[in-house]
């Protein structure tokens, strides 16, 4: 009796504890969505209201008719985008190559590719800042695009190297006695069983382009190249902050990232744990 006692008691505490956090967790976006359709004479109204007395959409109004937030988010899909794709396509060759070829050096250059991640990314701003001015491409999003690469790369390399060496390896050679050559096996047999690290590395990268600010304020110059996360910044006044608009932009923005997870999220789990099996 004691010890179902204790487990039942456990079990209360992590409940308890998991749905503390949940809601320490969802509060902010709560605020958040709610403050966004709130009317404006109650936006900034003491005490604050957890539910609107009125329910408005005039800042959803005003930030698509009157903002450049709509193609803040069209640019920073089309450097996501092209940050994922390029990321997956080049981080699946170089971790395909340390997991299956033998190679001198290939432990010393996964420990430095493992490094180049660790070091934090405002390190590099001023050799990126000098590398593009040199290549003549700062106030491009081919800038962000390629610094971006440049960023995520030895993560996602490291990442899908770990999910390749967790399949197994006699598949390949199955496909190469069949006839196969070594960029076909890995097309038609490698890659649709990493899917779920596919995915992973693809949620990472997503998710670091979308976010990223500092590099997208000192890299571009024109109000027509200007990333989602640089518009929000014109709702952030002198003296005063537009908390409507500002939240309805942040709502608006973080529709693409709830969509991305919500298509990716079952591929997640089963790619963050996969290359921590071997086999």
């Amino acid at each position: 009796m004691k010890r179902k006692h204790r487990a039942a008691l456990r079990k209360s505490f992590v409940y308890t504890f998991l749905i503390f956090y949940a809601i320490f967790t969802l509060l902010p976006i709560y605020w958040v969505f709610v403050t966004s359709v709130k009317p404006s004479s109650e936006v900034e109204s003491f005490p604050p209201t957890l539910l609107p007395h009125a329910f408005s959409l005039e800042h959803y109004k005003f930030v698509f008719l009157k903002t450049r937030v709509v193609r803040g988010i069209v640019n920073s899909l089309l450097v996501t985008l092209a940050v994922t794709g390029i990321s997956l396509v080049s981080a699946s060759m170089a971790g395909y190559s340390l997991a299956r070829f033998r190679f001198p050096g290939k432990n010393a250059l996964s420990a430095a590719i493992l490094g180049l991640y660790l070091i934090p990314p405002v390190v590099n701003v001023i050799p990126l800042f000098l590398l593009l001015r040199t290549l003549g491409l700062l106030n491009t999003l081919w800038a962000l695009i390629l610094a971006y690469q440049a960023l995520v790369l030895p993560l996602l390399t490291f990442l899908l190297r770990n999910y390749f060496e967790s399949i197994p390896q006699e598949l390949e050679e199955s496909a190469l006695v069949d006839g196969c050559t070594r960029l076909g096996a890995l097309w038609r047999v490698t890659l649709p069983l990493s899917i779920p690290g596919l995915a992973t590395a693809a949620i990472f990268a997503f998710i670091f382009s979308w976010n990223e600010f500092i590099f997208a304020l000192l890299f571009l110059f024109s109000d027509e190249l200007k990333t989602f996360q640089l518009t929000l910044m014109e709702f952030v006044k002198l003296y005063r902050i537009d908390w409507g608009a500002l939240t309805a932009a942040m709502v608006i923005g973080m529709a693409p990232v709830i969509f991305f997870l919500i298509v990716a999220q079952r591929y997640l789990i089963a790619g963050l744990l996969g290359g921590a099996i071997k086999r």
